[in-house]
């Protein structure tokens, strides 16, 4: 079975915030010891018609098989 879990930057739109989700994520993967089976950028576009599009990023989306975990040796 797969399932995910999202890291949210703590400001939507600052590199300095994409980062922090990036740790948050990372700590989380050596804690529990899972590898992922892929990892996604969250992303918000708002705005209307073409010209008026923005997006930021707001944070990162970890899928993994439930289950299926490495140990720390290997």
């Amino acid at each position: 079975m797969i399932a995910f879990r999202d890291f949210s930057s703590a400001e939507y739109g600052r590199p300095e915030g994409i980062d922090r989700a990036l740790v948050e994520a990372n700590e989380w993967l050596q804690r529990t010891c899972i590898t992922p089976l892929n990892i996604e950028t969250l992303t918000k576009v708002t705005g209307g018609g073409l010209a008026n599009i923005s997006s930021s990023d707001i944070g990162l989306r970890v899928w993994y098989v439930v289950g299926r975990q490495r140990t720390l040796a290997g």
